[in-house]
């Protein structure tokens, strides 16, 4: 990674959330790389973090994040060319902030444990797909740490934005779960 860039990210992270440039470590998320476009993913190696802060940089040198205005619908707008379904959904989690973290599933057979929930609820999988003339995208995005699966329906609307409703397909408090998963218990238990 180009030493400007690294100082860039580095200086965004510590902007947005305090970590200190020589306490942080920044991955290159390869397979989201397009074009004139690349993304990161910013941990730190001292305090421990639920989460890894996510960074774009576009046209070579403008790092944006998480708090970044628009920042979802801007790399979308720069980036996006013949992207799939797929990216669409990564992009729009890791950089919209009414979602900023999760699993994005791709492929039914990642997360076997959320199908079988799935099917239990009478529901079945679906892969992101595009909607509204490709202005939009729907997918399923897990919580770990929650359990807690959820239908995203992202869309661009007039102005460019990106509007999103996430609506719960199952997870969530004690009293919303069968106890007769054993995930279900394992997520009591991390609670």
């Amino acid at each position: 990674m180009d030493e400007k860039i690294r100082h860039k990210i580095a200086e965004t992270a510590h902007a947005e959330y305090g970590l200190k440039a020589n306490e942080i470590r920044i991955d290159e998320v390869e397979r989201l790389r397009r074009h004139s476009c690349s993304f990161y993913e910013v941990g730190s190696d001292v305090r421990p973090l639920s989460y890894e802060a996510n960074y774009a940089v576009v046209s070579g040198n403008q790092v944006m994040g998480i708090s970044s205005p628009n920042a979802a619908a801007r790399i979308l707008d720069s980036c996006s060319a013949d992207a799939s379904a797929d990216w669409w959904a990564e992009i729009i989690t890791r950089f919209h902030p009414d979602l900023g973290a999760g699993i994005v599933l791709s492929d039914e057979n990642e997360r076997p444990d959320v199908v079988r929930k799935l099917i239990q609820a009478g529901k079945t999988f679906s892969a992101p797909a595009f909607k509204h003339d490709n202005q939009g995208v729907s997918f399923l995005l897990l919580k770990p740490e929650t359990y807690v699966l959820y239908r995203v329906e992202a869309t661009r609307t007039s102005s460019g934005a990106i509007d999103v409703v996430k609506t719960k397909v199952f997870g969530g408090t004690s009293s919303t779960k069968s106890n007769s998963d054993p995930m279900d218990k394992i997520a009591q238990a991390l609670r």
